[in-house]
């Protein structure tokens, strides 16, 4: 049956009547719809498509429609040099081997680099139509079109960015120079203050910024589109989100960054293994935190930065016009949780939850959690994101906290790499 979500004719047919011939990829979400499947509805070259599964078994995905898809076909896993210039690829289903089957750096910290995954230039258009949010992806150029995750903050456009396959990591005695970086065998980095991440990342690479901000809502909305779902956990596994114990130190169940065999997706569903995304199981493990200074929440009002600027008070950065409701009734921290399920789209960054920004569950609207803070209160928060190893289902790729400072340090929080290549590198 057609759906007809959306009343005007004229949208209708831009939308829904695409040609062939102009390769667009995309869908649409129906954020007035709980339910994650029936929420999203494909349209352009990928409206037949059958989206990606999950083999709840062993754990691999099957990639049906999607196993041609460029951006797919591109993702590889690399040792890449601290200038942000590829070194060697690796063995895709054993990264402590390079593609000639002899031993690999994964785990070599003297390595003057780290562990990361290509993720190729896609160009990205976002609107709403009511309160459908229509996501359209373009592997060329186009009016209205944007790299959204691709500008480098020398404003720039690049060839593609380098994805942590590991937890960041600080390396350096007391007395060292601090340097984050990404190699298997390693603890994640925690206790750490946003400015102390920020040096570490510097120190590693003046191509170096944190995982954040826009890249991370483009490759949701990728994710989104291959599984046809907002079940972002269900689709691609549950990670260490449930996997806190307290008599481990120092991290209470955080595991060490380790080679997990299976090639670019493994997903399970105990909720206490690390999984891999685009061979990062930072994307797929929840395990941990994620800082992300590109998001922050200033007195009430959500600002981001589109090009890896480094802001945390949000004084450089873009105001969405997104406002934090205050329709909650607070608990003694002045906090509160949300599962959103209306997401408004910011031109050059991606999706924000909005409006009444509840209503939904860990099943059910765009189903992973949003912590916030009263907006009555003066406050500047620090975007964390993905959630950590005690929430369970109210993580994953969307899931956010908008409810701490920058100068939070915890052993729950830590942070990764994004490497940016010099402009006009190609993998």
């Amino acid at each position: 049956m057609e759906r007809t979500y959306i009343a005007d004719k004229e949208t209708q047919d831009k939308i829904y009547n695409m040609l062939a011939a102009d390769p667009i990829y995309g869908f649409i979400e129906h954020n007035d719809i709980l339910s994650p499947s029936e929420r999203i509805e494909y349209i352009g070259l990928n409206r037949d498509f059958t989206p990606l599964a999950r083999n709840k078994q062993n754990g691999s995905m099957i990639l049906n429609s999607w196993a041609d898809f460029p951006v797919i076909k591109a993702n590889k896993p690399y040792m890449v040099k601290s200038d942000g210039t590829p070194d060697y690829r690796l063995n895709e289903n054993d990264y402590t081997k390079k593609e000639d089957g002899t031993a690999s750096d994964v785990s070599n910290t003297a390595y003057d680099g780290g562990a990361f995954s290509w993720l190729m230039k896609i160009y990205k258009n976002e609107e709403m139509a009511g309160n459908d949010r229509i996501v359209r992806f373009s592997l060329t150029p186009r009016d209205g079109y944007q790299p959204v995750g691709f500008i480098g903050p020398d404003n720039k456009e690049l060839e593609g960015v380098w994805i942590p396959m590991f937890y960041g990591s600080i390396l350096g005695a007391d007395g060292e120079t601090p340097k984050m970086v990404s190699f298997s065998g390693l603890q994640p980095t925690h206790n750490n203050t946003t400015d102390q991440e920020k040096t570490a990342i510097t120190n590693f690479s003046s191509r170096a910024v944190f995982l954040g901000g826009p890249i991370v809502e483009t490759v949701t909305d990728l994710l989104i589109m291959f599984a046809k779902t907002s079940n972002l956990q269900e689709a691609y596994g549950y990670g260490n989100s449930s996997g806190y114990d307290v008599s481990l130190t120092p991290t209470k169940g955080v595991k060490q960054n380790a080679v997990i065999r299976g090639g670019q997706f493994f997903g399970t569903s105990d909720g206490k293994s690390l999984n891999k995304i685009f061979h990062s199981i930072v994307l797929g493990s929840y395990q941990q935190w994620m800082r992300d200074p590109y998001e922050v929440v200033v007195n009430g009002r959500v600002k981001v930065s589109k090009d890896y600027t480094y802001d945390p008070t949000g004084v450089e950065y873009t105001d969405t016009g997104i406002a934090v409701p205050d329709n909650k009734i607070w608990d003694a921290t002045n906090n509160a949780l949300d599962y959103p399920v209306h997401y408004r789209t910011v031109s050059g960054y991606g999706s924000i939850p909005a409006l009444g920004m509840d209503g939904g569950g860990s099943a059910t609207g765009g189903c992973d959690g949003l912590w916030r803070r009263d907006p009555k209160q003066t406050f500047t928060g620090v975007c964390i994101r993905f959630g950590y190893c005690v929430r369970g289902n109210a993580c994953g790729l969307r899931a956010r906290h908008w409810g701490d400072r920058g100068t939070h340090a915890f052993w729950d929080v830590g942070a990764a790499v994004l490497l940016l290549p010099p402009v006009g590198v190609v993998v």
